[in-house]
């Protein structure tokens, strides 16, 4: 392997490099090895018209074959990332007969940044000597923060539906694959014993597809994806507020206000119509919904607040306030703001006590939720506009 990470293919190191890499995968997908399938390796001349590697998926009557080609002169990284590939789509393809279970992208991605995180070089061996890394490092949080390099990871959305321009950035693709590996660092600790990750891949044969595979897997955490959405927002927000750099970003504090200031809701016109979705401000939901329903909402929603008015108090406690900028300065302002609206209204609406006892709510309260959505409507003109 040269200086830039180039690879020089050899039978017996695409052999040793497929087997690391293979353990590292089983490793953390907590699963053991069971490959019962045929995934063939071939190493190709350079061609420059041609792909550096390519996966082929052949069908047989008793399921699935892959066939992985590398052009001999490869970067290392690539290697890696279309073996982890291949490896998960028989995973996620044994004994399958039917149509070819895509692997999405983000767990792709995701699983690979990890793996080149803690074990970097070490996958791809120089041959004649054991190579040891000496800068990396085994903590996942380490290859997550260079890869976003101090920006807010992406939307759970935006994970799940890549668009081509997302793809074909440099830039842009490598926070997808930063953000893709925070995603799967912490589904690695939900579920059954933080072994879920494994099982989201089995689950791909038994699914019309990923999504419907991914709720199967953590029906105990989540019933929806919007849900799922909802609890990558706080995840995002709290690795952004570690992970910061020293230049923040005023449009990603917009974009956190903006979404705290919002909940997306699933809503049907009639009972037997789809599900679909809409934005409702949060003076509305606390001016419409019952309580019960508002708690879990505006608990994330103070979480999100906290991780930001941590981030602005590092921030400017590093800076002279005369070159602070105006915009950030307004836009931590209005986080604290918004924080005196809704820390108050959640611990009085919390007690125990402001109930009457013909179970009707307290006038008080009443009176309450009017000067707080009216609060809340100020904030939403100032941040939103108009409705």
């Amino acid at each position: 392997m040269d200086s830039q990470g180039i690879a020089n293919l050899t039978p017996a190191l695409l052999s040793v490099s497929c087997e690391r890499i293979k353990g590292e995968l089983l490793r953390v997908l907590k699963i053991e090895d069971r490959f019962n399938g045929s995934i063939v390796v071939r190493i190709l001349p350079e061609v420059s018209r041609l792909p550096p590697a390519r996966i082929f998926a052949t069908q047989y009557a008793d399921g699935w074959r892959y066939t992985l080609e590398f052009q001999e002169r490869v970067h290392w990284t690539l290697l890696v990332r279309t073996t982890v590939e291949a490896l998960l789509l028989e995973i996620a393809n044994r004994g399958n007969p039917n149509q070819l279970n895509p692997i999405p992208l983000w767990l792709s991605e995701g699983i690979t940044t990890l793996l080149i995180g803690e074990s970097s070089r070490e996958l791809v061996p120089q041959m004649n000597r054991e190579f040891k890394d000496l800068s990396r490092s085994m903590d996942p949080l380490v290859a997550i923060a260079a890869k976003t390099s101090g920006r807010s990871p992406l939307g759970f959305d935006v994970m799940a539906f890549p668009s081509d321009s997302l793809t074909s950035n440099t830039n842009q693709f490598q926070l997808f694959q930063g953000s893709s590996a925070l995603l799967v660092h912490h589904l690695r600790l939900l579920g059954r014993g933080g072994g879920s990750l494994g099982s989201l891949v089995f689950s791909f044969n038994q699914s019309l597809n990923w999504q419907t595979g991914f709720l199967k897997t953590y029906q105990a955490e989540f019933q929806s994806l919007l849900e799922v959405e909802k609890w990558w927002a706080v995840q995002a927000s709290a690795f952004y507020v570690q992970n910061a750099s020293r230049e923040i970003s005023t449009e990603t504090i917009d974009r956190f206000l903006r979404s705290i200031l919002q909940e997306n809701v699933e809503v049907a016109r009639s009972t037997n119509s789809p599900v679909g979705r809409r934005l409702l401000r949060l003076s509305d939901t606390i001016e419409q919904w019952p309580f019960a329903a508002q708690l879990p909402v505006l608990e994330r929603k103070m979480t999100q607040l906290r991780h930001l008015s941590v981030l602005g108090s590092r921030y400017f406690s590093r800076r002279n306030s005369a070159a602070v900028d105006p915009e950030l300065r307004t836009r931590f302002d209005q986080v604290r703001r918004l924080m005196d609206v809704l820390d108050p209204y959640l611990r009085e609406r919390s007690n125990s006590g402001n109930l009457v006892k013909r179970g009707d709510v307290d006038p008080r309260i009443r009176v309450l939720v009017q000067v707080t959505t009216e609060r809340l409507r100020l904030m939403e003109q100032e941040i939103l506009g108009s409705p």
